[in-house]
């Protein structure tokens, strides 16, 4: 009987039968990986089955590519320290839904570490940018990774203002210029220059041009649908 103990981060939870949920977990050697887990909405795991969590998961199944069943432990509660705020929960669902892009029980240790440091710094300032940047590993972690570091056309590392929107490098200001109206925006905290954005509007620009790649590249080989939290979360920016 195959059977694992892992760490894992919470994204999905449907409800099966009257106590019982099919739970979806984004796991550190397991990848994305779902589970049959028994008394979820009770008052004792009220909250532990709460998207966000990091949770210790026990899986064992009859066979290897069955669904399974799973015993959860909560380790660290990042939706509860975002529950008062609107703008960190939309942050943490849109998160929590976009892992669903990922293959099945596929491990990317180096990507479900870089969200947990995003769930770490929800409560705090910068999380926005911090946000923008994990979707940026996001769709490197699906094979559509951009090249934000030096200049397609001229190799500057400089001054980068734009990304193609077909082959997904960055433009230098002077080299684009031509094209601007065709290109997007690169804010300047995408390209490690800085970790802070000058203002919203960065904000905005940088999830445009994450969204742009997710929509036309990201999600070619699934059924993708924006996220809702995804919008609410550039609507409240």
């Amino acid at each position: 009987m195959p059977e694992w103990s892992d760490c894992g981060i919470i994204v999905n939870v449907s409800k099966y039968a009257e106590t019982g949920a099919v739970v979806t977990f984004f796991t550190q050697e397991h990848g994305r990986h779902s589970a049959l887990c028994s008394n979820v909405f009770s008052k004792r795991n009220s909250g532990t089955f709460q998207i966000g969590n990091l949770v210790q998961i026990a899986w064992n199944a009859r066979l290897e590519e069955h669904l399974g069943t799973a015993k959860v432990e909560l380790l660290t509660p990042y939706a509860a320290a975002v529950l008062s705020d609107s703008e960190r929960l939309y942050a943490l669902a849109s998160s929590c839904a976009l892992l669903s892009l990922l293959p099945e029980r596929e491990p990317n240790l180096e990507f479900f570490e870089k969200t947990v440091e995003l769930l770490a710094v929800l409560p705090f300032d910068g999380f926005l940018e911090a946000y923008a940047c994990w979707e940026v590993n996001l769709l490197a972690a699906l094979g559509f990774g951009l090249d934000l570091s030096e200049c397609a056309l001229t190799g500057k590392k400089s001054d980068l203002c734009y990304v193609s929107p077909k082959s997904g490098r960055a433009v230098c200001r002077e080299a684009g210029k031509p094209w601007a109206d065709k290109l997007l925006s690169l804010p300047a905290f995408l390209t490690g220059k800085t970790k802070i954005a000058e203002n919203r509007e960065e904000i905005k620009k940088a999830l445009k041009l994450t969204g742009f790649f997710l929509e036309n590249y990201g999600a070619k080989t699934v059924d993708y649908r924006v996220p809702a939290a995804r919008n609410r979360l550039i609507e409240k920016v």
